[in-house]
Order: C-alpha cells, then structure tokens, then sequence
C-alpha cells in the first residue's frame, strides 16, 4: 500500500525505494516539513518494469528516486553485471515516466563510485567526468552515473529540472546491517555488537584500517536531498556531493565503533582482505553554497545513535541468536557420511 505523510502544501512529491535506509530519512523529513509525500518501496510495484514505473510516478510533482540494487564492495563485487543492469534500468524506467508524467523535477540518487580512482581528492562534482568509475564497485558507478546523464539529456528536452545528490559513506538507525549487503560502518557496527554479547575482545575489520572515507550520518544527508527537492530554483542538471567533508580512515571508524560497542572491545584487521578505494573524501562546497547543506552530526553522536536504536530494537539479540544457529548446524555431523 501506498504510504503518506500529512498533507501540507500542494506539491506532491514520490520517493523510491522509501523503505530503504536513506528513504525512510528521506520521508521523515519531508513529512516533518507538511509536505505530501508517496512512499513506494517494492511492495507497490517493480519500477525495472517501464509499465509500472509510469503508473506510479504519474501523479509526481516532484520525483526523488533512492531505489537501488546495491551493497559493500564483496556484494558489487560479486554481481557487476546486475549491478550495472537493473540500476541502469531504474533509472531509465523513472526517467521516462517523469516526461510521461507530469513532475517538473527528478532528483537523483547518485554514489561516490561514480568518481574514478585517480580524480583527485577532495572529491569535486567537476570531477565526475574526468575519467571513469573502476573497481569492484566500477559497474555500479557507471550505471549511476549514466543515469544523471540520461537524466539531463532527456528531462532536458522535455522541460523537467534535474539534480543529482551523492551521498558518502552512510550510517545511522534503519542502515542495511546485512551480512552481504551491509556497508562498511553498518558490517563493523554488527560485527562489534556481536563480539560485545559473545564476551569478546575483538572484532574483525576487513583490509589494514589505512583506507579512508568520507563517513556522514544518514539524518543529515536526508535532510539535504528534502532541501534541494524543495528549493524554487531549477538546478539544470547539476550534481551536489552531500558528505561530511571529513576523511576518516578505516582504522579510526573502527575504533569509534569499538568505543561505541562497549568497553575493552577493539578491532583485529585483516590486512588481505578487499577494501576498494584506498582513499575517498568529498568536498560539499558546492552544496554549501547552493543550499546551506550541512553534516551536523558527529561521528561519535552518530555511531551512539546507531548502537542506540539496533539495541533498542532488538537487533543485536536476534543476530546472535541466528550465529548460534548457523554455528549449531555447521557443527552437526553430515548424516550421509554417519
């Protein structure tokens, strides 16, 4: 079913993928402003259908589109090809239905993968098109980015203002605490937790701690994309990095997870273990300047919000009951071989 927040001003605005992590912040704080907000996750219909996409974005004002197939770098690692195809096909399939439609405005989720290796820090939205995405996490970066451009080409044409945000690294209550799909504080956040109610020391932190990125708490970049959906002036297609603007390295976030997690707790790396990037922060000057965007919220606030809200929860005590589990099945004795 459809979900909608309380009705303010006349502007209608849809969201995708609005039960994901940065949706639902997305939402809260549209709703918090009193405007009209169509919630759709994946329940209401599947947009890499072009059929599907038109009918429920035709009523759009405005069109903010988070839905994605995407994961840490193990899991785009491990499906380049679908990772290009159905965010490529999202974001054809809402493309045409905002020109079909009657929106005035797609906002787009764009992703850090965009950038190519050697664009030079900090990251500067210039810099999207000085070389290309690579990687493990490349085929993801290219279809993000071939969608902004689509976007441009073909809204611009019909009349419709593009803009596209680029989230960094994010965190917070409601992330993807996934085992293949979680992202780097949400998998070390788990991991810490689960040491923590298992009565260990450590926690297993993947690469050498010496790669960094640019870590943002998800309440702040959610309150930047309602800003910049909201603002009056048409933005042409430009692009807006929305990140802390801070480079923090693996080896710090997770000593700040570690000291959110609990006493005595500390990370052990695993220095042959795949980390992507070696070093990635964004400059949000151009954010700054065009929309007053600002990351509020300390790594430190963040990261208690977070441990926070999966204790509140009840994450933390399902997760180790379904460790206990997996680890009681691998220890039963394979009943061909008895």
């Amino acid at each position: 079913m459809i979900q909608k927040t309380r009705k303010g001003n006349a502007m209608q605005i849809h969201v995708t993928g609005a039960r994901g992590f940065l949706g639902s912040h997305v939402v809260a704080s549209l709703g918090r402003r009193g405007v009209e907000v169509r919630a759709l996750g994946r329940r209401d219909g599947d947009l890499r259908d072009p059929e599907v996409a038109e009918r429920l974005l035709a009523d759009a004002d405005t069109i903010i589109h988070l839905a994605a197939d995407v994961g840490g770098v193990g899991y785009l690692r491990s499906c380049a090809g679908r990772a290009f195809h159905d965010n490529f096909q999202l974001g054809l399939n809402v493309i045409r239905a905002a020109c079909r439609g009657r929106a005035r405005r797609v906002v787009l989720a764009g992703t850090p993968c965009a950038y190519s290796g050697s664009a030079t820090l900090p990251l500067r939205e210039a810099a999207l098109f000085e070389g290309v995405p690579s990687g493990d996490t490349g085929s993801y970066g290219y279809a993000k980015l071939a969608s902004s451009i689509a976007a441009d080409a073909i809204c611009g044409m019909a009349g419709r203002d593009t803009v596209t945000v680029i989230p960094s690294n994010l965190y917070g209550p409601g992330d993807t605490f996934d085992t293949d799909r979680g992202h780097v504080v949400a998998a070390l956040v788990r991991k810490a937790l689960l040491a923590v109610e298992r009565g260990q020391s450590t926690f297993e932190v993947w690469g050498d701690g010496s790669a960094t990125r640019d870590f943002v708490y998800v309440g702040d970049v959610a309150e930047g994309i309602a800003t910049i959906a909201l603002d009056a002036s048409p933005f042409g297609g430009e692009s807006f990095n929305l990140g802390s603007g801070r480079e923090t390295s693996i080896a710090e976030i997770a000593e700040a997870v570690a000291r959110a997690a609990g006493p005595g707790l500390r990370p052990r790396f695993l220095a042959d273990k795949p980390v992507g990037y070696t070093r990635r922060v964004m400059s949000v000057e151009r954010a700054a300047e065009a929309v007053g965007y600002r990351a509020a919220t300390t790594l430190a606030d963040g990261l208690a919000r977070t441990v926070d809200w999966l204790r509140s929860t009840g994450r933390v005590a399902a997760w180790l009951d379904e460790a206990r589990r997996t680890e009681s099945l691998s220890s039963m004795p394979d009943s061909k071989a008895a």
